[in-house]
């Protein structure tokens, strides 16, 4: 097993040490997905499997980088985008050639939306948006910042079970934080309303709630560059983004910082 998994690894490393030669692209993707399936059906545990996981992206990653602009490069980019981080979009979108960027569709709207995400990333102000609450007002976040140290958007929708089981752990936080300190507010994408204010009704949170995606128009997430839920943003006092999916602990360190 420990033979499977470093394939993967060593996959990394020869990589790097071939930055200068020219590969072809879909043949060594192809090597390293099939070594990590097999490392990844060979897995006893959930820790080796998240290891292989990651080292496939890691060696895509530097396959794409050491490569971009050879043919096949732009479906791979492609196709591995959302299991990226910022940081190696950003790289990967600074190699890549700009006919690329302009003959390819889904390359160009991936850029528009990584774009949006860097305006929203740590270290920038926020973003305004509005939308309507269960009762039908007009609630915008512009309304909840700076009344508070803290305002945490969630991202979230009735459907999603990830988003369901952040909801309590969110909810132990909030009312653990003394008055002041902490505001959030959920951003439904439900297109289902009747499934959302049921959502709600279970739930019992106590803090406001808007639903975006009305008409199949997700105006909201949209200018957060939401490629996937739940997402959270949190804002400070002053209007700046402070984290964009922090962890609990993170969360939880942040709000007890100052």
């Amino acid at each position: 097993m420990k033979k499977q998994l470093l394939v993967i690894a060593c996959a990394v490393f020869a990589l790097t040490a071939c930055h200068k030669e020219k590969v072809n692209v879909k043949a060594e993707y192809d090597k390293l997905y099939a070594n990590a399936t097999a490392a990844y059906e060979a897995a006893s545990s959930q820790d080796e499997m998240d290891a292989v996981y990651h080292g496939l992206i890691d060696s895509t990653y530097l396959l794409l980088e050491a490569n971009m602009g050879e043919p096949y490069t732009d479906s791979l980019f492609v196709e591995t985008y959302y299991m990226l981080s910022l940081e190696q979009r950003k790289t990967l979108f600074e190699k890549m050639p700009s006919e690329m960027k302009e003959a390819n569709e889904d390359i160009a709207e991936l850029q528009k939306k990584f774009l949006v995400e860097i305006a929203t990333s740590k270290g920038n102000p926020y973003t305004d948006f509005l939308s309507l609450t269960p009762n039908g007002d007009e609630l915008a976040l512009s309304e909840l910042v700076g009344k508070t140290d803290y305002v945490l958007v969630d991202f979230w929708a009735s459907w999603c079970r990830p988003c369901r089981q952040l909801l309590p752990v969110l909810k132990d936080i909030y009312v653990s934080q003394p008055k002041g300190r902490l505001q959030i507010l959920g951003c439904s994408v439900d297109k289902d309303d009747a499934a959302w204010r049921t959502a709600l009704a279970e739930e019992q949170l106590p803090w406001p709630q808007i639903r975006d995606g009305r008409e199949g128009n997700y105006v909201c997430a949209d200018k957060y560059a939401v490629m996937f839920i739940p997402t959270t943003i949190l804002i400070d006092r002053e209007g700046v983004i402070v984290a964009r999916n922090p962890t609990e602990p993170e969360l939880e360190e942040i709000l007890l910082g100052e």
